[in-house]
This record gives C-alpha cells, sequence and structure tokens, in this order.
C-alpha cells in the first residue's frame, strides 16, 4: 500500500468483511480511531498503514489462499566466471491455492535444479519469497521426521 488514506482503510476493512470494531481489534486500537481515520477527522497513522500490510500479507499465506503462481528457475542465475555459461531456465506453474504451490515446492527441494523459488499472488505480488518458501519446506520436513 502507499500512503493510506480514509478510503483505501475503508476498503481494505470491508475487503477483510470487518465492522470498524473487528478492524480496530485487529489493528490494536479502538473504534473511535478507525471512525476517526475513515471520517478524516485524522490522517491514518504510518503504523496503521504497515500494520494493514501485514495482515494483508498474513491472509495471502493463508493455505487455502489461491491462485498462485509457483515460480523458480532449473539453475543458478548468478554463475561463477570461472565456468562455462549456461542459460537457466525461469519456470512458472499454476495452482489453486498455496497449499498445493507448497506442497510441491517441498517435493522439488530435493532437486539440484530447483532454484530460487517464490510464490506470486494473480497480480504479480510476492507472497513467498524464497527464503520463507524454503525455511516453510525445511519446518515441514523437520515436522514430518519427529512424527516417525
Amino acid at each position: 500500500m502507499t500512503q493510506v488514506d480514509s478510503w483505501d482503510l475503508k476498503k481494505w476493512r470491508k475487503k477483510f468483511g470487518y465492522n470498524q470494531f473487528e478492524a480496530a481489534e485487529k489493528l490494536g486500537v479502538n473504534r473511535g480511531a478507525v471512525q476517526n481515520w475513515e471520517r478524516e477527522i485524522r490522517p491514518v497513522p504510518k503504523a496503521v498503514e504497515l500494520a494493514c500490510e501485514e495482515l494483508n500479507q498474513f491472509a495471502k499465506r493463508h493455505p487455502g489462499f489461491g491462485p498462485v503462481l509457483l515460480v523458480y528457475t532449473d539453475g543458478p542465475l548468478l554463475q561463477p566466471s570461472q565456468e562455462p555459461y549456461q542459460v537457466s531456465v525461469l519456470l512458472c506453474e499454476s495452482y489453486p491455492t498455496n497449499e498445493a504451490a507448497i506442497q510441491q515446492a517441498c517435493r522439488l527441494t530435493r532437486d539440484p535444479l530447483f532454484v530460487d523459488p517464490i510464490i506470486l499472488g494473480e497480480d504479480g505480488s510476492v507472497i513467498w519469497d524464497s527464503p520463507a518458501l524454503l525455511k516453510e519446506c525445511d519446518r515441514r520436513f523437520t515436522d514430518k521426521s519427529r512424527c516417525r
């Protein structure tokens, strides 16, 4: 989001189906603050703007969120200058949900040609960057091995 105004805040609230009280609770403020921002009595603080963005990101990481794209390369993009140059191919696969894309990413982590995976939303926004996605796969492998 860029400089949230009263209209943006109201759109954000409606997108998630929050009334003013629920939005205030999610943002850690009282309902009167939300009313003042939406009525343009006070400007929306930067901290609230950042909180809205964080809540958006959190919602997009829900397992059922989708459709999404799993994007990765079949080799390193940056290559040592001493070795012969190889062209890496960018691969993009569509999945109905985050969960389906994450499961595929976790399966592919065993392949040495699986490099720099990310999950994107339909709008091109990054939902899972490479470090976070690989960490999630590691967590799942660790959890599975503990169960055995």
